[in-house]
């Protein structure tokens, strides 16, 4: 049977969009080997790419040329011997050097580590059993879940910053960061107030690396640690903010409205909850990124899931609060916020 045309471009265009992941594979391993690094100062050879990254050179050929083939890097000078591979100035800029602006290393480990859980999402469906899991028991300590956490302080040490900057802190002295990660939104506020206090609350595992990067930041004095879980957890006073950033999805429906009353009982009266998120529009299938991070979350935690701002509002008001507010960031980043009041 000999197929017609119209056919065979159905068949292309299928198969392109099946061979998009070996562009993504090839851009998570080129960052992971160390090539955008082993790059940044100009076109390299086979040999002194093999040496820099300490790969094998045969097997680093076969990466190096099939970056070629999807563009992803580039031979300046194709005839010359020995070739010379480079990169662009943008993925040089998003992944060559960590001190750049524009870093993206963090995110590439991330998305990388998603591989093999998303790759199983089918088996999630027939099993309703996620294939990886971001929340390990008591602790985040797998691959995910500890990209996910440098990745999540590299995106808040830079657009993140922004809710600090946004939200006015007059008369706020305490902060209560719940499930504070690596604790990078509450030493943006911190910078934002300087009359501030912070007190970090996660699991065990999250205050550990959070008590690094506050030690980094020499801001110990005006930190306080609590490792507990926070539906357990009680401060010593009621305190004047509350954010919770990006953690609802992680926990779904229940223990999200149970965390959220108990935010409402550990606030003074008058106090604030700033609750931070990728929220999703009321369809679920939109914007690209909160639509994605649904599955992420339904195919590598149990029970998790993302929402709306309608439902995340509904649960703020069944908690007890008041005069609930969302307020857009910059349209570059994926967070908006939701702001309830405990007025009595």
């Amino acid at each position: 049977m000999t197929l017609a045309f119209s056919d065979i471009r159905k068949q292309i265009d299928t198969l392109q969009i099946a061979e998009r992941f070996f562009d993504s594979l090839l851009l998570f391993n080129l960052a992971d080997l160390g090539v955008f690094a082993a790059l940044a100062h100009g076109p390299r050879t086979l040999d002194e790419l093999a040496t820099a990254t300490g790969g094998h050179a045969e097997t680093l050929r076969a990466v190096l040329d099939a970056a070629v083939a999807v563009d992803l890097l580039q031979l300046p000078e194709p005839e010359a011997e020995p070739l010379r591979y480079a990169a662009s100035p943008a993925l040089l800029a998003c992944l060559g050097d960590p001190e750049s602006p524009t870093y993206l290393g963090e995110w590439m480990s991330f998305l990388g580590a998603l591989v093999s859980p998303i790759s199983q999402v089918a088996e999630a469906v027939r099993t309703g059993i996620p294939a990886g899991s971001m929340v390990d028991g008591s602790e985040r300590d797998n691959r995910p879940a500890r990209a996910m956490t440098r990745a999540m302080d590299a995106y808040a040490r830079t657009r993140g910053v922004e809710i600090a900057q946004r939200l006015p802190l007059d008369g706020v002295r305490h902060l209560l960061d719940v499930g504070c990660g690596p604790g990078s939104y509450a030493m943006a506020f911190l910078d934002a107030n300087p009359q501030l206090h912070a007190t970090l609350l996660d699991l065990p595992g999250p205050i550990e690396i959070a008590r690094g990067y506050v030690a980094e930041r020499g801001l110990q004095a005006r930190v306080s640690f609590a490792a507990a879980d926070a539906l357990q957890y009680t401060p010593e006073r009621p305190v004047d903010m509350i954010l919770v950033s990006n953690i609802l999805h992680m926990l779904g429906p229940e223990r999200s409205r149970a965390l959220l009353a108990r935010c409402f009982e550990m606030l003074q009266p008058g106090g604030r909850l700033v609750l931070q998120a990728e929220f999703l529009h009321a369809d679920r299938r939109s914007p690209r990124w909160p639509t994605l991070l649904n599955l992420i979350m339904q195919a590598t935690t149990e029970g998790g899931r993302n929402h709306s701002v309608d439902e995340t509002s509904a649960w703020l008001a069944e908690a007890g609060f008041s005069d609930i507010e969302h307020q857009r960031l910059s349209p570059w980043n994926v967070n908006s916020v939701l702001l309830g009041w405990k007025r009595t």
